[in-house]
């Protein structure tokens, strides 16, 4: 008996969305935000890489991001499952 296990690509389910997107005539990276790319909240450090992809696909207003540690020690709540969309100005 063979067990055969599916492994996931990140990169090619990254590549898929975005081909998604343009077919729906979306450019993923043309986001309605003025302030600059996807950046933590936090460090005020742009996301580079796979992340920067992955947050130009979604559609936020906003280009500030949390962690999940950095929600709870900001004092946020995130309940299993659950996706928060706060705007909120960190000085």
């Amino acid at each position: 008996m063979s067990t055969k296990q599916t492994s996931f690509d990140l990169y090619q389910t990254v590549t898929d969305k975005i081909i998604a997107l343009l077919e729906q005539g979306i450019i993923p990276w043309h986001r309605p935000w003025v302030c600059g790319p996807p950046m933590n909240a936090i460090t005020k450090r742009p996301y580079q890489g796979i992340n920067l992809w992955l947050l130009l696909s979604l559609p936020y207003e906003s280009n500030l991001f949390l962690t999940y540690d950095q929600a709870l020690k900001a004092g946020g709540t995130v309940r299993r499952g659950e996706h928060i969309v706060v705007n909120w100005h960190i000085e």
